[in-house]
Parts: structure tokens; C-alpha cells; sequence
């Protein structure tokens, strides 16, 4: 592994490559790495299993890390294989952000691929980052391995590119996918699988746009309504009693207490007879 002060050697060395000023130095730096790469990718030949080599990338990436940034920042669009290559082995570890970072400079620039690809950036990377993730779909439906942001961000990034229909229902297909395994977003799904069957008939969303479809009008039936039976009118308060001004007060307190009074029997008067 790189110490820092190489890798900050290295980023400086790129930048100055790619601001029109580089020296025999700066050229000298770029073949030292380029040498470097074509050493890493002897020892990566010697790996036969996939999930190993991309274990052995993750490990080679950080060495490249000056350069890379040293590039973006020169921002000259010069050929740079090592650029590329290193473009390329972020999806294979699966460092889908990083990749998508590079390949926005390598697309705006129109940069090469390397010799085995002879494809566009924007097609290589849409190949590269969604043949496995449609892969892993088949062996499990549901779960995603990409977030789809970064899948969006993927469709966003190569949108004004040309590309083979195929290869445009693919990359929405696997957004439709992804979309698919969280119930909040079935809808969106669907859209974009809809999109990707109209771009290519024969991308095999057919049955899962039939599977969807029902999926969502069954949910949709099964959302429970408001049962107006169980909703109570609202209980009207009862009115306040008015208040009885005192005079008022006193007058019916006197007429009350005179009818008592006036009912009341008179009392007998006692007559003692004379002896």
C-alpha cells in the first residue's frame, strides 16, 4: 500500500498533467502507475474466482486514489487507461458512488475504453453495474444489492448518451426491480418497467408488469374505508341556563314563599268551658 506522501506525490502529479504545464516528471509519474496498473492486473489474472478478485480490487483501489483525484481535479479530459481501468474495478467491488464519480468525467469527456471494451463509457457502465444486480434478482427477488439512487443516478448520467435499446430497458429494468422490493414504491416500479418493455420488447418484464398490476389492484381493494355507520354525530353541549338577574331573583323568591303561606291551614282556637 501507498504511504501518503506518495499518494499526495501522485495527485499532484496528475493535476499537473492535465493543466497544460506537465513536465518529463509528470509524464514519467503517469507510466510509473501505468506500469503499476498492468502488474496489479498480471496478479488479478492469477484469481479465478470472482468474489476474490473483486475482494483483491478493493484492496489494489486505495493506491490509486491520488491519481484518480488528482485527475478529476485537472479536469483536462486527456486518455488516461489507468483512469479507466480503475473507473471499472469500482463496480466490480462494488463501489457503485466512486465508479459513478469517475464515470462522469470519462463520459463528459468522451474518454476510451479500455482495449477489451469496445463499447462507450455510458454503455460499459450501464452493462457493468446492472448485469449483476438483474443477476442477483434472478436469485432472489427480493432483495436489492444497489441502493436506486444510484441506479437513478446511473439512468440521469447517461440519459443523452446513445445506447442500444437493449441496453436502456436494461438499466431500467433493474430500477423497476429494485423498486419493486419496497411496497411504497410498486407503483413507481411498475412505470418504469412499463418503460423499459416500450423500449424493448423483448427485456422479460412482460409477466412481472402482469404480476404488478395485480399486486397493486388487489391492495388497492383491500384498503380499508371509513365506515360512515361507525362515525357518531357530533353531540350538541347543552345550552347553558341563563342567568336571573337579582331583582328578578328576589321578586320570585317573595311570590314563592307568599303562595306557601297562603296554603298553610289556620290554627284552631281552644275553648275551655266554664266549669
Amino acid at each position: 500500500m501507498l504511504t501518503p506522501a506518495r499518494k499526495h506525490f501522485e495527485n499532484v502529479m496528475a493535476q499537473n498533467r492535465g493543466n497544460g504545464a506537465s513536465t518529463l516528471a509528470d509524464q514519467t509519474a503517469y507510466e510509473q502507475i501505468l506500469h503499476r496498473l498492468r502488474i496489479d492486473q498480471n496478479r488479478l489474472k492469477g484469481i479465478q474466482a470472482n468474489r476474490a478478485k473483486a475482494e483483491e480490487k478493493q484492496k489494489l483501489l486505495p493506491d490509486y486514489q491520488g491519481w484518480v483525484d488528482g485527475t478529476l481535479a485537472a479536469d483536462s479530459g486527456q486518455a488516461d487507461d489507468v483512469l479507466t481501468r480503475v473507473m471499472l474495478w469500482h463496480v466490480d467491488a462494488g463501489n457503485i458512488a466512486e465508479a459513478l464519480r469517475i464515470g462522469e468525467y470519462v463520459i463528459r469527456h468522451k474518454l476510451a475504453m479500455p482495449d477489451k471494451f469496445n463499447r462507450t463509457a455510458a454503455v460499459t457502465l450501464i452493462d457493468e453495474i446492472c448485469d449483476p444486480v438483474l443477476a442477483a434478482f434472478k436469485a432472489a427477488p427480493n432483495v436489492a444489492t444497489v441502493n436506486v439512487d444510484l441506479l437513478k443516478a446511473l439512468d440521469g448520467l447517461t440519459a443523452n448518451e446513445d445506447a442500444p435499446e437493449a441496453v436502456r430497458a436494461k438499466l431500467w429494468k433493474a430500477i423497476g426491480y429494485t423498486l419493486r422490493t419496497a411496497e411504497a414504491t410498486q407503483l413507481e416500479a411498475l412505470e418504469y418497467l412499463q418503460k423499459a418493455i416500450a423500449e424493448f420488447s423483448d427485456i422479460g418484464v412482460k409477466r412481472d408488469i402482469e404480476l404488478l398490476t395485480r399486486l397493486l389492484k388487489k391492495a388497492e381493494k383491500e384498503t380499508p374505508l371509513t365506515d360512515e355507520s361507525e362515525i357518531k354525530p357530533e353531540e350538541k353541549p347543552e345550552p347553558e341556563p341563563k342567568a336571573v338577574p337579582a331583582k328578578a331573583k328576589r321578586q320570585a323568591t317573595a311570590k314563592k314563599n307568599a303562595t306557601a303561606k297562603s296554603k298553610k291551614p289556620a290554627a284552631r282556637k281552644t275553648v275551655t268551658a266554664a266549669e
